[in-house]
């Protein structure tokens, strides 16, 4: 199947129009059955294909627990008991049936009601409950979860969360054991607990059993943190809980939901009823991106290769992008001091300073020159930034010290990246700092004002997630880091409604969610070329949901048959590069490798 073919295909799951299906209610009327008592609106049983699937009336089909932090005064509401009043709060439970897209109302909305009528903040302990199972037969109780690739690669950036002991596998065997995984850092939703076993790409859990052909899965909003978990009643039954810890302002309101699920897909299916209901996308999405084969990434490399003088590889390299069919290419390391890209007032400078054949000269013309003669080529450009990198050679470093990360020791975190743009020591800086965020905001500016590029790709965006031990921010980043990059994304879409922001996720966090497309380089042994990145459904789907994946790839050569592979499966586009880890580009290619990848990517084009 070509990629083109398989991603319009792809869009026929939650929501399309592409075809026309059979009335749906002639097909599956009363496969699934939701059930309700009295005049509240609130169901307590489902069935599909006449068997009911809750066997816990305490834990019931989707209720919700709160309790009062520091007083421990606690309720729940039900279908018995959907008003209450929990001192200050005044609380209230809905449901509404909803649909994913094609099996008529086959999703459960819960919506929790908080009003706190108090002049003072209340901190609450949230949790919705369920105990639908596919089967009775709950000892074979199974999930299938889009655990972070960090637990791939063992990541040492996200050991705070206890990477090193991350859960590798997708699909886990529960049973009648405990279990608990989260979404976005441990301490947002837990503030107790700092590490887990599984950190989620979706707040997602799809509930399996061999026994029924029937799946049960439990989501929750996109941007707020959960920690999902096995529960039991007074009787000892199975369920699962969303529980959250949350602050209710001063005479706040506020809403919090989920989702229960019903169906009989895989995995995806449920994944692309959370895209539908549960994530929001502000913004358009934009066409050009769906048709980027293939994504050429230059690190200033240079046209005499690995040890030659750097600054002139990309240009050796424009000639063939026709015949890859390039339709991204993105410039990496034309910086003087990263973190530092752009500034209006600096029109030429030394990049690629820690390079043993010395720096290169930039300039701003010459970048532009490069964007021009990159769209006369028939391709898009992108400049490179990075999310959290800053080398103290830059003079604008003394001003922003104190945005650097700090560590569980109390130390300023160092970044250990050491690499030919090194100019001196690289620190690690922090989302949760608001001079940081100003920084970068007006660093995306400068790019779209001065250069115009086609796209801005963030590197290394799974360090969106963390904690900063700063004793004026403590706490976790994806607080600071969501709202910072819906607002990168719209500050570049207002220079036009084509521009794009582009993340690096490289499997092991969910940025891409308020991006355009992801752009990660996974193309390594322990990533992508570990199958269970690539098992389907794939489980860095569950972030991407029908967005374009544009993947950088540095190990171009090394990691090929991966690349195809993927791109098979997803439709992903192919990474191909100069200047880093492999030096050939694709001018310096022999005949014979020029010709056989070229001949692979019009094989998947």
């Amino acid at each position: 199947m070509k990629r083109r073919d398989f991603i319009a295909l792809s869009g026929v799951g939650v929501g399309s129009s592409l075809f026309a299906y059979p009335t749906i209610d002639s097909l599956f009327k009363n496969r699934i059955k939701w059930e309700k008592t009295g005049a509240n609106g609130l169901f307590h049983q489902v069935s599909c294909d006449t068997i009911p699937l809750v066997g816990s009336k305490q834990l019931g089909l989707l209720n919700a627990n709160i309790r009062i932090s520091d007083s421990g005064h606690r309720t729940t509401l039900n279908p018995e008991n959907d008003r209450v009043r929990l001192k200050s709060l005044k609380l209230n439970l809905a449901h509404r049936l909803k649909t994913s897209g094609l099996f008529g109302e086959d999703v459960l909305e819960a919506t929790l009601s908080i009003e706190n009528q108090s002049h003072d903040a209340v901190f609450t302990d949230v949790a919705f409950t369920t105990a639908a199972q596919p089967s009775t037969k709950v000892d074979k109780q199974k999930i299938y979860i889009p655990i972070s690739a960090t637990a791939l690669n063992k990541d040492p950036r996200h050991a705070e969360f206890g990477s090193g002991d991350f859960l590798q596998e997708c699909e886990q065997k529960i049973g009648e054991g405990s279990f608990s995984c989260h979404y976005l850092e441990p301490m947002a939703s837990s503030p107790n607990e700092r590490k887990t076993k599984a950190l989620l790409l979706a707040p997602v859990i799809h509930i399996e059993n061999d026994s029924s052909k029937w799946k049960v899965a439990l989501f929750t909003p996109s941007d707020q943190p959960y920690r999902f978990g096995t529960i039991k009643d007074g009787e000892k039954k199975i369920g699962w809980e969303a529980r959250r810890a949350i602050e209710i302002k001063a005479n706040q309101k506020l809403e919090l939901k989920c989702y229960l699920h019903c169906h009989k897909g895989e995995a995806d299916t449920a994944w692309k009823a959370f895209h539908k209901l549960a994530h929001t996308d502000e913004l358009k999405p934009i066409g050009w991106l769906n048709d980027v084969k293939v994504h050429y990434y230059d690190f200033l490399s240079s046209a005499k290769g690995q040890y030659g003088l750097r600054g002139d590889g990309y240009e050796a390299d424009i000639s063939y992008f026709r015949d890859f069919q390039i339709g991204l290419a993105t410039q990496h390391g034309y910086y003087p001091y990263i973190g530092d890209f752009l500034d209006p007032n600096r029109k030429d400078w030394l990049a690629m300073q820690g390079d043993a054949a010395g720096p290169a000269h930039m300039s701003i013309q010459k970048m532009k020159d490069r964007i021009s003669a990159t769209r006369k080529a028939g391709s898009r450009a992108a400049v490179y930034m990075h999310t959290v990198l800053f080398d103290e050679g830059s003079p604008l470093f003394s001003s922003l010290q104190d945005s650097i990360l700090i560590d569980p020791k109390g130390e300023k975190k160092g970044f250990k990246w050491v690499g030919p743009d090194t100019a001196k020591q690289n620190w690690w800086m922090s989302f949760a700092a608001a001079n940081w965020r100003n920084h970068l905001l007006k660093q995306v500016e400068y790019i779209m004002e001065i250069l115009d590029p086609d796209a801005i790709v963030f590197d290394e965006t799974f360090v969106c997630l963390g904690y900063d031990h700063h004793s004026d921010r403590k706490g976790p980043l994806s607080t600071y880091s969501i709202p910072l990059f819906k607002e990168i994304r719209n500050l570049i879409r207002s220079f036009g409604e084509d521009k794009a922001l582009i993340t690096s996720d490289c499997g092991g966090s969910n940025m891409v969610m308020w991006a355009d497309a992801d752009g990660g380089d996974h193309s390594y042994p322990q990533l992508l070329g570990n199958p269970l990145y690539r098992e389907k459904p794939i489980r860095y789907k569950a972030a991407l949901g029908q967005k374009p994946w544009v993947p950088c790839s540095w190990h171009f050569l090394k990691m090929w048959d991966e690349q195809i592979d993927l791109a098979k499966k997803t439709g992903s586009a192919i990474g191909v590069s100069n200047g880093w880890i492999e030096f050939n580009g694709l001018h310096g290619l022999d005949e014979e490798t020029r010709g056989k990848l070229i001949k692979d990517i019009n094989g998947l084009y």
